[in-house]
């Protein structure tokens, strides 16, 4: 059974992000990927600069070697 609020209040969202124009939108989710920063940032004690080295790093753990990335 789905919430009749919950539902209400993401038609509003939807209703909301496409009366937007894209470049709005683009603006608005690189300020919530900011945001996100740099919280992942205050959580584990680091200044964004580490935050995101951190992350960037946390990417590559697991992934195949690939010798077109390596330059070779």
């Amino acid at each position: 059974m789905r919430s009749k609020v919950a539902e209400w209040a993401r038609e509003q969202l939807d209703r909301e992000m496409l009366a937007l124009t894209a470049a709005e939108r683009i603006e608005i989710a690189f300020a919530l990927g900011e945001r996100d920063l740099l919280l992942y940032a205050e959580a584990n004690n680091l200044t964004r600069d580490e935050a995101l080295s951190r992350i960037r790093l946390e990417r590559q753990n697991g992934r195949i070697y690939s010798r077109s990335k390596a330059g070779g």
